[in-house]
């Protein structure tokens, strides 16, 4: 039982520590990207359409790319992430549009142009199968531990990937240079240019990664998750990366304790269904989004943001 539910905290817990990984840095270096739950929509459909075509493609001209397709799936939602965020950047970095009501376009624009596009593609009853996925590779010999064996080592590669993107993106942001200026940029961006950094550019750097790893996370949820799309599958994931952010304190290796608090959520949510107490599902449905608003309630004001987050440059 234990080890059932830390398995299912560990998957649940990695789309939320890909994109909050991705936003520590983008609001590390001031910028406030809200449209993070648009890019994960956006990441997760083009994913799915991007592992689907591949398998459609392989199986005409070279079947043996099939094996292939999650992989030309995940890229495409890395791209398409990327996409939004340039488009996010030109708004609110170049053109010093608002940073939330950009962002909240973003992900009313994402809502939209993925169930339209969607329908378009696969029609209203959508795809009639699953599309290629990502499979579960056990370790040889960790995975065969006792007791937390196979749930630590046992999962798709992207779970692995994400915990081992961790501590690279604390070594990038706290040992080398260019993420000391990262930081700098989001406390005294106007200090920082001074020394011949240039604020526009870093920030635009930093918000393209941040997109990066919100359309990967949304590819997780369709092409590891779940081998399929639905039009608002992120359910308000990106929005709890948000909150694992401030919980964390800005802190990578924090945000990855609080995503794992989270991803504990949704796996007693599961949990809590299948015991059958009579108590309508809709509660149970609730509790990660209770957890996010408790957590928000008590340390969003203890918290210390970066002293120039969300300001455009030059005010």
């Amino acid at each position: 039982m234990f080890e059932d539910i830390l398995s299912a905290t560990i998957r649940g817990a990695t789309p939320l520590l890909l994109a909050a990984l991705g936003e520590v840095i983008s609001q590390r270096a001031g910028v406030l990207n809200i449209g993070i739950e648009g890019m994960m929509l956006i990441g997760a459909f083009f994913g799915m359409v991007g592992s689907f075509y591949t398998e459609k493609l392989a199986m005409i001209y070279m079947p043996e790319l099939a094996m292939m397709a999650p992989w030309f799936g995940l890229l495409m939602a890395g791209l398409s992430g990327l996409i939004a965020a340039a488009l996010f950047a030109l708004c609110a970095i170049r053109l010093r549009g608002d940073q939330v009501i950009v962002g909240t376009a973003m992900t009313l624009l994402a809502l939209g142009l993925t169930e339209v596009v969607y329908q378009r593609l696969f029609g209203v009853t959508g795809i009639a199968k699953g599309v290629p996925a990502f499979q579960q590779i056990d370790i040889p010999l960790l995975s065969e531990l006792p007791f937390l064996g196979r749930a630590l080592f046992s999962h798709n590669i992207l779970v692995f990937i994400a915990f081992l993107l961790m501590p690279c993106v604390y070594f990038f942001l706290y040992h080398t240079q260019l993420g000391l200026r990262i930081r700098a940029c989001g406390e005294h961006p106007k200090a920082i240019a001074t020394v011949g950094a240039n604020v526009l550019r870093l920030r635009t750097m930093c918000l393209l990664f941040a997109g990066a790893m919100a359309g990967i996370a949304g590819g997780y949820l369709s092409l590891a998750d779940v081998p399929y799309f639905t039009p608002g599958m992120t359910v308000g994931r990106g929005f709890i990366a948000l909150a694992i952010v401030i919980f964390g304190k800005w802190h990578p290796v924090k945000a990855c304790g609080a995503a794992l608090l989270f991803g504990l959520g949704t796996a007693l949510d599961a949990r809590f269904q299948a015991l059958g107490w009579g108590i309508p599902y809709q509660v149970w449905l609730m509790l990660p989004y209770v957890l996010c608003l408790a957590v928000l309630a008590g340390f969003v004001g203890r918290a210390e943001a970066p002293l120039a987050l969300g300001r455009p440059y030059g005010e």
